[in-house]
């Protein structure tokens, strides 16, 4: 009987968040075809305005996209998609669409790019969102100085290195990082948005590679540094 329960929250979620995406592409599209000056050009206050709603709108797509990744996963019907990829080609693609943001809060976004690495059998689609979430996480985190990545090898596996100068990680929140509607403190300070569903999906995302996540903190204040470790196969 539980499990039926179960079952059936999981396919409610699930068939809410697909009806859901709809109008919000939607109004996604409407919206670009405005802020474009595809119906003549707007006031600059109009426009400002428009674009804020832009802005609630994409995040209202990130939020279903995430309960939807969510319900699948728990649901078993992930699907992998497997392909033979060079990681330093995926991390150059997230630092170059999340740079602008960087360059916004004047912080620097370096990638330290090995000269050779082995090409990895990965999902690429799930790695680089994997990637994209984390160094967007450190951008919204960090008030002042920046971000560096980096892909290296350790003992055997490939490792994907993200530091922040940000606000840092209590105890308490590496313990419950990764789990679901997981905020930490930071989160709430800076009135970030999200529901705390990114990095439950970035860890069950990485696990299906065989691989591994952790993050490392000396403490608030004292930036953070985050490791995906996955297996060269």
């Amino acid at each position: 009987e539980i499990e039926k329960i179960s079952q059936a929250k999981t396919e409610f979620i699930s068939i809410t968040s697909h009806q859901l995406r709809t109008p919000l592409s939607a109004i996604k599209g409407y919206l670009s075809m405005i802020l474009e000056g595809s119906y003549g050009q707007l006031p600059e206050k109009v426009k400002e305005k428009m674009e804020n709603v832009f802005q609630s709108n994409e995040r209202l797509i990130k939020l279903v996209n995430d309960i939807l990744n969510v319900s699948k996963i728990e649901a078993g019907e992930i699907e992998m998609n497997w392909e033979r990829v060079d990681l330093r080609e995926i991390i150059k693609e997230v630092i170059n669409e999340l740079s602008i943001k960087a360059k916004e809060k004047n912080l620097y976004l370096n990638f330290e790019e090995p000269k050779e690495v082995p090409k990895v059998l990965l999902d690429s689609e799930k790695i680089r969102q994997v990637i994209l979430n984390l160094i967007d996480n450190a951008i919204r985190y960090t008030q002042e100085g920046g971000v560096n990545v980096k892909l290296q090898m350790s003992k055997g596996k490939l490792q994907i290195v993200i530091a922040d100068t940000g606000e840092g990680l209590t105890k308490e929140e590496k313990e419950k990082l990764f789990k679901r509607f997981s905020r930490g403190t930071a989160g709430t300070k800076f009135w970030t948005e999200g529901a705390g569903l990114g990095l439950y999906i970035v860890r069950r995302f990485v696990e299906m590679h065989n691989g591994k996540i952790w993050a490392e903190s000396e403490g608030r204040g004292k930036g953070s540094t985050f490791f995906v470790e996955l297996p060269i196969k």
